[in-house]
């Protein structure tokens, strides 16, 4: 009895812990990583594609994304420049990031396809990261909304495809961000926010940003930052 209670607990570690490497396998994560550094990634998005969604409705901005790589990490760094822009009902409109910038966090392994090419896919949360007393502001005619440091929810999904294991090809991102926090300090003639009654700055927890199709980055030295 003895001898078969210790075969059957040795079979039951063994599968726990195959259950807890299946496991990690199925989360693993990844890091940003280049052939060569540093390298720098730049990705472009025309507008309409990239929505910025609000109370009072949309912001539609041609984007230009930019990221340099040093060194292998497991965060990113990625400065977005937005011009020109549209935004509630104003067919013309500013975005000023102030140094604001996004923070790609480590990503996780989603799903890989053998190919060739082989192709990853990853799933990367994204922080709004900004100095001191900075924050993103978007004005519009006789309206102002601004975009403090957060971690919305969401993700971005970037895809890595490769012809072989060490000559990366492209990443291909798509953003959709969600429970974006943002403060409309100017609701003024033709706004249409909602803030009848509210003394101004109102704060929201509303916002969403997403891009209708995927944008591949590209590198400026043909070396292209990958994930890995």
């Amino acid at each position: 009895m003895t001898r078969k209670l210790k075969t059957l607990s040795v079979a039951l570690f063994a599968a726990l812990a195959l259950t807890a490497v299946m496991a990690s396998a199925a989360v693993a994560d990844g890091e940003y990583t280049a052939a060569e550094y540093s390298t720098t990634g730049t990705a472009e998005s025309e507008i309409g594609n990239d929505v910025f969604e609000t109370e009072g409705g949309t912001v539609e901005c041609k984007s230009h994304f930019a990221a340099t790589l040093s060194a292998p990490s497991s965060h990113l760094t990625v400065t977005p420049t937005y011009t020109p822009c549209k935004a509630f009902g104003f067919a013309h409109a500013t975005v000023t990031m102030e140094e604001c910038d996004y923070t790609f966090e480590t990503p996780t392994v989603g799903t890989t396809h053998a190919g060739p090419p082989v192709s990853h896919t990853w799933t990367i949360h994204v922080k709004v990261k900004c100095p001191a007393g900075k924050e993103i502001k978007v004005v519009a005619g006789n309206c102002e909304i601004r975009i403090p440091e957060q971690t919305p929810g969401g993700h971005v999904i970037a895809e890595a495809t490769t012809h072989t294991p060490t000559s990366p090809d492209f990443v291909d991102v798509r953003a959709t961000v969600t429970g974006i926090d943002y403060t409309i300090v100017k609701d003024g003639f033709l706004c249409p926010f909602e803030t009848t009654g509210e003394t101004l700055p109102a704060t929201r927890t509303d916002g969403s940003y997403t891009q209708t199709k995927a944008i591949p980055f590209k590198s400026t030295n043909g070396k292209s930052i990958t994930i890995s």
